[in-house]
């Protein structure tokens, strides 16, 4: 059961998304990796598998997908929604108009993008060393000792190279944190309840579900479902003599983002 939510509630909360469509998941995925990826995080020896390790994994989503059309895609549908919107007499214009010009300036800017990674390929440090980070231990410094050379050279000779790799991603990265802004910010938190901990529902069309639960609440919901029909039951992050299902009424927030 879904109700509106009572906005006086300052219960801390832990705060849950699942995709329910493959896109969303893969745009999901993208953002939870690219902030290991930001420019203004120096790359060390301290911190470069974690850094290498995200690139590598944003370079291998891109190529089984093509995120850059489905966001391109996104982000015109977007568009015209918002054309759409301006004609409602009840819209602020001032904040709709700054939304538009956001989307009009993604889109131009994604527009003439070739495949996402592609010069990234032909780097010759990345080259080399990128199979050997989906080996375990495969980075020691006589696995790779490029890396290890280019680890020891002066800090702006990798703010450089950083920065060079960051810019073909940086289009593509700005449009998708746009796209799920715009995704998340359709839809408000309301209240529901999981009878004995399971919530199922037939919708309208959704892309995602967010989810907000109290952080004492000794269960964390697994989620299932496409973009009509969703399932939520809860689960004890302990199992009680053995069970690990949750059987108690749980109140919670949930927003469906079409």
């Amino acid at each position: 059961m879904i109700e509106t939510m009572n906005n006086n509630n300052n219960t801390a909360t832990i705060e849950y998304e699942y995709p329910l469509l493959e896109r969303v998941r893969t745009y999901l995925r993208l953002e939870h990796i690219v902030h290991a990826l930001q420019p203004n995080t120096p790359v060390s020896q301290q911190n470069f598998t974690r850094y290498f390790s995200a690139l590598f994994s944003v370079l291998d989503l891109c190529e089984r997908s093509d995120v850059r059309t489905d966001v391109q895609k996104d982000l015109e549908r977007r568009k015209a929604q918002l054309k759409i919107w301006a004609e409602h007499p009840d819209v602020n214009q001032q904040q709709l108009q700054e939304t538009m010009q956001r989307v009009g300036d993604a889109l131009q800017a994604i527009q003439p993008m070739s495949r996402v990674g592609s010069n990234l390929k032909q780097d010759r440090l990345l080259s080399a060393i990128r199979q050997r980070f989906a080996m375990p231990g495969g980075t020691c410094n006589f696995d790779v000792p490029q890396l290890h050379f280019w680890l020891h050279q002066p800090q702006e000779v990798r703010d450089a190279d950083t920065n060079r790799w960051w810019s073909e991603l940086d289009v593509l990265v700005n449009g998708l944190l746009l796209e799920l802004e715009l995704m998340r910010g359709q839809a408000r938190f309301q209240t529901a309840s999981a009878p004995n901990g399971l919530l199922q529902e037939s919708t309208e069309p959704l892309s995602l579900l967010r989810i907000r639960v109290a952080a004492d609440l000794p269960a964390y919901p697994v989620i299932s479902g496409h973009k009509q029909r969703f399932s939520i039951r809860f689960l004890r992050y302990e199992p009680v003599n053995g069970k690990a299902s949750y059987d108690q009424n749980v109140e919670f927030e949930l927003a469906l983002c079409p």
